[in-house]
């Protein structure tokens, strides 16, 4: 009898140490991937001509707990220095107009760059609300938009109530042993943190899209 009930509450702590582990799993962490580009070839073209960067960024579909909302900050850096920082929104509004408390398939956040001069105009789409802002930059033609959290157009888990890199929009790298080569994927692929790009890469200037997923 006592081997019977030692079995049952062994079970029980097993189940529940189970439920407890996935409750975890589901409010730590989600899935996200991005993927770069138009799917119409004449729009892809289009885009090339006019220097236009474009990248959307779903969700594995998952339930999250409680009342979750999206923050989003900008931060430009030149020469290892961050020139400015923006949130582009307070949270008393992302609680309202920019929550989720279902994500799923359907669920995407888009940014286009637009290149003009000495400017590059940013439109963020989020949750079906367009958000434009317009920021400085150098006049080259070598910059370019980048995916900051390196999911390399598949999923990967991706941690909750962390203000995480997300978008990158950077001139290249170029290595003085290789010259004449621009180098981009690096940036995100080395696993360096922004902060450390001017020192590790001599990149002058460059903004990074940072995004939280808040959840209480």
């Amino acid at each position: 009898m006592c081997k019977i009930q030692t079995a049952i509450i062994a079970t029980l702590f097993i189940t529940t140490f189970l439920c407890q582990q996935t409750n975890a799993q589901t409010t730590d962490s989600i899935m996200a991937k991005a993927v770069y580009g138009f799917k119409n070839e004449e729009v892809r073209i289009l885009a090339q001509m006019e220097q236009i960067d474009y990248f959307k960024v779903s969700f594995q579909k998952k339930q999250l707990k409680g009342n979750s909302y999206l923050m989003f900050y900008t931060k430009e850096y030149l020469k290892g220095k961050v020139l400015k920082s923006e949130e582009l929104y307070p949270a008393d509004l992302a609680k309202q107009y920019y929550r989720f408390k279902n994500v799923d398939s359907t669920t995407v956040i888009t940014l286009t760059t637009k290149p003009k001069g000495d400017s590059v105009t940013f439109i963020y789409g989020i949750l079906n609300n367009a958000l434009p802002r317009t920021y400085k930059r150098l006049v080259s033609d070598s910059y370019s938009l980048r995916d900051g959290l390196g999911t390399n157009e598949a999923f990967k888990n991706i941690p909750l109530n962390s203000q995480l890199p997300l978008f990158a929009y950077s001139l290249p790298y170029e290595d003085p042993k290789q010259p004449g080569y621009r180098f981009y994927c690096a940036l995100t692929a080395n696993g360096v943190p922004p902060e450390k790009w001017w020192m590790t890469y001599k990149i002058p200037h460059y903004i990074v899209v940072e995004m939280k997923i808040v959840t209480e």
